[in-house]
């Protein structure tokens, strides 16, 4: 039981002795009081730790991506009142006769600020008037002179969504396996992480396809304005998978000093020094030569240091391979130095 709890530690208020303090203090507070110790608790008073946190976080941009990948799809709220572009369109053939929206899917209508009458939906929906509504009268200039600059942004942008719904389903199911295997709390924090430059490269292409869109319908005498929504969410986004990211790596640090904490022999520095010590002492060596000095102190040469075992020490010395020991020259000092008929020494 207590290796599984250090496995997959739980909140203070899972365990059982707290229910009886909790109990106690919420009936001696006020309903409001008790409120706030819940919140406190919940937020990580009792040590809940960063992983709650950045679950919250990613589900918030999960759900600001499905509605910007959804807005236009369809006509109802809050759908209706996403868009990424609104400009002037009044005396261009085949197009609203007010204002139109532009979304991922299509162009719509607009009526009190929102998407209405969209026509027929479209993935990656290029923002290029002049193949928006098949005609280049009375189109901006500048959609007339670089077309390939809005046609590949706007296209590329809806593809650069779809990898950011990605990363972030894929660090939400990371983060929530996290709770009880730091190798899933990896996987999430470079889930994270990816998904953050995905996610900041997509603002950047909608806002500068958005934005010189803009510019040019303005640079044409015409009323033309970004979509508030569109871009709140999206810069919202990386917001989140950036805080997302820094949460994960924060709780990966906490369970790293903990573990070293409760563990210290599994520590870099303790297992170095452990290797070093093999590396001195090989057990092969030192096993020999404690048998050697026995045979020695039974024939009458306790006093003196036998060839075999110096021969044994001086081999630690040889690095790695010396460490380790041979298993033939092992042998052959066996066969030659026998317990038996120890070597003479010379005083």
């Amino acid at each position: 039981m207590s290796a599984a709890r250090r496995e997959c530690p739980l909140p203070a208020f899972f365990h059982f002795d707290f229910f009886p303090n909790f109990i106690i203090v919420t009936q001696r507070l006020s309903s409001a009081k008790a409120g706030v110790v819940v919140i406190g608790c919940c937020v990580g008073i009792t040590g809940i730790g960063f992983t709650i946190p950045s679950l919250i976080l990613l589900s918030g941009a999960i759900v600001l991506l499905f509605l910007l990948l959804l807005a236009g799809a369809y006509d109802k709220r809050p759908l209706n009142q996403i868009f990424f572009l609104e400009a002037d369109t009044h005396d261009i053939p085949n197009a609203p006769d007010n204002l139109c929206h532009w979304t991922l899917y299509n162009y719509c209508d607009s009526r009190d600020g929102k998407n209405y009458n969209c026509r027929p939906n479209n993935a990656a929906y290029p923002l290029l008037p002049q193949r928006n509504f098949g005609t280049e009268t009375n189109i901006p200039r500048d959609f007339i002179r670089s077309p390939g600059r809005y046609f590949y942004l706007s296209r590329f942008l809806y593809a650069f969504y779809v990898i950011d719904l990605f990363f972030a389903l894929l660090a939400l199911f990371a983060a929530l396996l996290a709770t009880c295997f730091r190798v899933a709390g990896y996987f999430a924090a470079a889930a994270s992480v990816f998904g953050l430059f995905c996610m900041s490269f997509s603002a950047a292409i909608m806002t500068a396809c958005y934005v010189l869109g803009q510019r040019a319908f303005r640079d044409d005498g015409r009323f033309a304005r970004v979509g508030a929504k569109a871009f709140a969410f999206t810069w919202t986004c990386v917001v989140l998978f950036f805080l997302s990211g820094l949460m994960l790596a924060l709780g990966l640090l906490k369970k790293r000093r903990n573990t070293d904490r409760t563990h210290p022999s599994r520590t870099r520095y303790s297992g170095l020094a452990s290797r070093m010590r093999g590396s001195r002492h090989s057990p092969i060596d030192s096993g020999c030569a404690e048998k050697e000095y026995i045979s020695g102190v039974g024939g009458g040469h306790g006093n003196k240091q036998s060839s075999y075992e110096r021969l044994g020490r001086s081999g630690t010395g040889l690095g790695s391979r010396g460490a380790s020991g041979d298993a033939s020259s092992q042998r052959r000092l066996n066969t030659e130095y026998q317990p038996n008929n120890p070597p003479m020494v010379v005083n």
